[in-house]
């Protein structure tokens, strides 16, 4: 089971700010060793984007905790 976790962001540059954001979640997986299935960003709106990864279940504690994203869910 894989899960993802978004982060969100909002206002002009907020496409940008998620790029920007995803930057740190490599520089985070790869200093921690941490396995990423996938990264990404995607814009929702004219004023909001996000950022997410998508990890197997079993990390999604420990990186809830260091990592504080918004949101997190079950994916396929």
């Amino acid at each position: 089971m894989k899960a993802k976790l978004v982060w969100s962001f909002s206002g002009e540059g907020a496409l940008k700010t998620a790029e920007h954001h995803l930057i740190h979640l490599k520089e985070y997986s790869d200093k921690e060793k941490v396995q990423v299935i996938e990264f990404g960003t995607q814009q929702q709106t004219e004023f909001t984007a996000i950022a997410f990864i998508i990890v197997t279940k079993d990390l999604v504690n420990d990186l809830r905790q260091s990592l504080k994203p918004h949101q997190g869910f079950l994916v396929e």
